[in-house]
């Protein structure tokens, strides 16, 4: 029969114990946890902060090339508008200049007016004067001569008939020794001066002689002289009046 072995005390149970060197590989192992996740958090801060400054850069250059298309736009705005005002400054200055000068010409010619009103004004106290008579005579001869017919016909302004008719008797016989002079005899010689009783619708003195049956008519009166005078010499008045 096999032995029996007898033990006393109480029963311990029996158990792996654990080694130093299971205890350092935890150690290890959190510690390059730890720094794995350190590295991670570094280049994620190190990647978010040069996404920040490319981020800043391209808001800066984005910033500075709005900043600036809006300088070029104010400029450019301005530059229109001081070309406008400039453009309303000289039409401005050129209608002022062109209304000074409508207006100089018409107070000028309002003067020019005034003394053609003046003289028109004088000229009835011409035909009762004592210089009429041949001043008349001579009106008539010299309208006789620019006509330069042989059969003619005068009348005068209504009121001066006799005056007239005495004035044209002298004036034809002047015509026929001019036309002997220069023309032909058998010109001078058919010379017929009429005088015509019809007077002329309006003028203060002077004839009007008709030649080529009429179809030629030249008006040598004291207004159409005076008009005359005034046409012809005009230049000399403007420079003796506005020189």
């Amino acid at each position: 029969p096999r032995p029996r072995y007898l033990c006393r005390g109480p029963l311990v149970a029996l158990s792996t114990p654990s080694t130093p060197a299971s205890k350092m590989n935890d150690v290890e192992i959190n510690q390059q946890i730890k720094q794995m996740q350190q590295f991670i958090h570094q280049e994620a801060a190190e990647k978010a902060s040069e996404i920040k400054l490319k981020a800043d850069e391209e808001f800066n250059i984005e910033k500075l090339r709005m900043v600036e298309a809006e300088k070029a736009k104010i400029r450019a705005e301005y530059e229109r508008k001081e070309k406008q005002i400039e453009v309303q400054k000289r039409i401005s200055q050129s209608n002022e200049v062109r209304l000074g000068r409508l207006r100089c010409l018409k107070a000028r010619d309002d003067a020019m007016q005034a003394i053609l009103a003046e003289t028109a004004a004088k000229l009835p106290s011409l035909t009762a004067g004592s210089g009429y008579a041949s001043l008349l005579e001579k009106l008539i001869l010299e309208a006789l001569i620019r006509i330069d017919e042989a059969k003619v016909s005068v009348r005068g302004v209504a009121g001066q008939a006799p005056a007239a008719q005495k004035a044209c008797t002298a004036a034809a016989a002047k015509y026929k020794d001019w036309a002997a002079k220069n023309k032909d005899a058998a010109f001078a010689s058919s010379i017929e001066v009429a005088w015509d009783s019809s007077p002329l619708a309006a003028g203060i003195g002077g004839v009007e002689v008709s030649g080529f049956g009429g179809k030629i008519s030249l008006t040598n009166t004291l207004q159409s002289r005076l008009m005359l005078a005034y046409e012809t010499r005009l230049p000399k008045l403007r420079a003796a009046l506005f020189a």
